[in-house]
């Protein structure tokens, strides 16, 4: 049904008039310019001489976010170029206006690729006028120049501001193997494309993948000699910006666990699904086994069910938007998942009681290493009641290009962690700080951390307890920062321990008034700029903190007891939307750009090593009191069994 639809669709479209759709693309009609020019990640420019055909017009932008709706295809008009840019309606309503390409996002690329997927269903002959425009349209222009003379410089693709999201590749792919016959300008450009494939892009993470699958694609479709010459590139050869997929297999997974070395959602969700479409294209096309020629993969595929949290989902650090394992993965393997599992070339870990996704708990702790992470010293999320009770903050609304990513969700206070200092960060997105698994059991953990901004030495114990009267979590975070060579005493000092959890409130025992701490003064990261309505819990004792969460189901209560200590402040706060769940459909987390998370800070003057944070969270309404003491916690829970823990 569904292709005698869109055939009949694209016949009325234009029925009969060979150049309706290749007239519709976005191309330099008028000047056929040769030349694109880019500053901080933007189109500002085009020019150079006049091409023998008009040419592709560029991306607008890196970060395809844009204010701006994308018009239909029907509405566009034939063969237009004006050197205003886009006729745009704007998305928050008002009259249409000339937008510059570099205002206009992902849509450029976006209307010449949905223009390329309607003529894959086309009549041959408007099928072919636009693969003939597209194709001399890519020859006759230059890879785009970066005016910043920036690492941009080696990241363009020929239709995108990155290698990696020539997405259009496959349909013109699709488009030029139609047709049996093709004139030297066709071939010609896809080969250009594919040699800007191999010359741009990163070699080591999942851009590399994403681009051997394009080059692969290519030599595919153009046959002969430019077949075995792709196939030997993508299989055998190595370059500075683009690994052969047996090198890129070597340099990032882990020959013990299969791990690859990225966030979650990148290790998974991109590159080992990308290994999955290419080892599907090999033995379909080249007759290459390819878990036989990279014998790594048969850990790898399997190992994607270590990331899962019990609701069948990732667990979230780093650019990570939890969701399930792509289709192309699961047709290689059953997801394995382990009691306890730890993958030390990605510096995390993860403890599971078991997948059932509402009575089952888990948690896991990750650090700063690898291809996609944040700076968020032992980061730590929780999961229970069917829900990421405790989760970790997400990427940000305009992922890492935008300004809440470089100042908030890459950064500490974002995550459930402890800050140092108000100091602590590190390098993001490429990242070398890992923890170290100090010792573990099935449902617990020790691990330490040196932070690289203030140089503390951090450690932390997280454990789940489960049995028939339910769940709950035992924390104890240590961190102080060490005497300097010379010095009689510890400079000052301070340690605050962040937690995020859902809840539509935060309330605190005891009285609140307003703060002035947690504030970008106290070291000009702006991160702490992003924590609002602060309030600390004035007198003493120790703390109870109850996050209220109304959900179709009931009321879901989860509690954090943490102990008092000298020099120790309480504060309630609310930071930024939880922006990794908003993607998530079920269960509805209720994400929007004006949601809040309910934090809970607390600020240790001095520090937080011999005087630990000692946190229990009981979500599941079973703890009835924790009492502290210096060497051990006690959870006293309402059936009157109490529990014992060592500190």
């Amino acid at each position: 049904m569904i292709i005698p639809l869109l055939i009949s669709a694209v016949a009325v479209f234009g029925e009969g008039d060979a150049t309706a759709l290749s007239d519709r693309l976005l191309m330099h009609w008028n000047t056929h310019a040769t030349d694109v020019y880019v500053r901080n990640q933007a189109v500002v420019g085009v020019g150079g001489g006049r091409a023998a055909e008009p040419t592709v017009v560029f991306c607008g932008n890196r970060s395809h976010v844009t204010a701006y709706r994308a018009p239909k295809l029907e509405d566009l008009p034939r063969r237009e170029e004006d050197p205003r840019g886009l006729f745009l309606e704007p998305r928050d309503g008002g009259a249409k206006a000339w937008v510059p390409y570099g205002k206009t996002g992902g849509i450029i690329a976006n209307l010449n690729r949905s223009i390329v997927k309607r003529a894959l269903s086309a009549p041959d002959e408007q099928a072919w006028s636009v693969l003939d425009v597209y194709l001399k349209g890519i020859l006759h222009r230059n890879v785009p120049t970066d005016l910043d003379h920036g690492h941009m410089q080696t990241l363009f693709g020929m239709q995108s501001m990155e290698t990696i999201h020539d997405d259009i590749i496959h349909e013109v792919c699709q488009l030029y193997s139609r047709f049996p016959e093709h004139p030297e300008e066709h071939k010609a450009a896809l080969r250009k494309w594919a040699d800007v494939q191999i010359a741009n892009g990163v070699a080591d993470n999942n851009w590399d993948m994403m681009q051997l699958n394009y080059i692969l694609e290519i030599g595919l479709a153009l046959g002969g000699a430019d077949r075995e010459h792709y196939v030997d590139v993508v299989m055998n050869q190595s370059s500075v910006r683009n690994y052969s997929v047996k090198k890129l297999a070597e340099t990032g997974f882990d020959p013990e666990t299969g791990i690859w070395w990225e966030c979650p959602g990148y290790s998974v969700c991109v590159t080992l699904a990308d290994f999955a479409k290419f080892a599907t294209r090999a033995k379909k096309d080249l007759g290459i086994d390819l878990l036989e020629e990279i014998p790594v993969l048969k850990k790898a595929f399997p190992a994607a069910g270590e990331y899962l949290f019990p609701d069948g989902m990732l667990i979230g650090f780093g650019d990570t938007h939890p969701g399930a394992i792509p289709k192309e993965v699961l047709e290689y393997a059953k997801p394995r998942t382990s009691p306890f599992f730890y993958a030390p070339n990605a510096s995390w870990l993860v403890a599971r009681s078991g997948m059932d996704p509402t009575n089952d708990v888990a948690f896991a702790l990750n650090a700063s290493l690898g291809n996609h992470q944040h700076a968020n010293g032992i980061s730590l999320e929780l999961y229970a009641r069917g829900y990421r009770l405790a989760p970790d903050a997400g990427v940000g609304w305009q992922l890492y290009s935008g300004d809440d990513y470089k100042e908030y969700y890459s950064q500490f206070p974002a995550h459930n962690t402890v800050m140092v200092n108000s100091r602590s960060t590190c390098q993001v997105m490429k990242s070398y700080h890992p923890f170290e698994l100090v010792a573990h059991g099935e449902n617990w953990a020790t691990v330490k951390f040196r932070e690289p901004a203030t140089n503390a030495e951090q450690m932390r114990t997280v454990r789940y307890v489960k049995d028939a009267e339910g769940a709950y979590f035992v924390d104890v975070f240590r961190s102080r920062v060490p005497q300097s060579v010379g010095q009689s005493s510890n400079p000052p000092e301070w340690h605050d321990y962040y937690y995020h959890n859902f809840g539509d409130s935060l309330t605190l025992n005891g009285e609140v008034e307003p703060t002035e701490e947690i504030a970008f003064v106290e070291s000009g990261l702006y991160c702490l700029s992003y924590i609002k309505e602060k309030k600390a819990r004035r007198g003493r004792g120790n703390l109870v903190a109850t996050f209220d969460w109304k959900r179709p189901e009931g009321l879901i209560r989860t509690r954090l007891f943490m102990n008092d200590a000298e020099d120790r402040t309480f504060i309630q706060a609310l930071a930024p939307a939880t922006e990794g769940l908003s993607r998530v459909k079920s269960p509805n987390y209720g994400i929007t750009r004006d949601s809040r998370t309910p934090c809970l800070v607390v600020r240790q003057k001095g520090e937080a090593w011999e005087r630990p944070f000692v946190a229990v969270v009981d979500p599941c309404g079973i703890v009835e009191r924790v009492e502290f003491g210096r060497n051990e916690v006690r959870v006293v829970r309402l059936s009157g069994k109490t529990d014992a823990f060592a500190l």
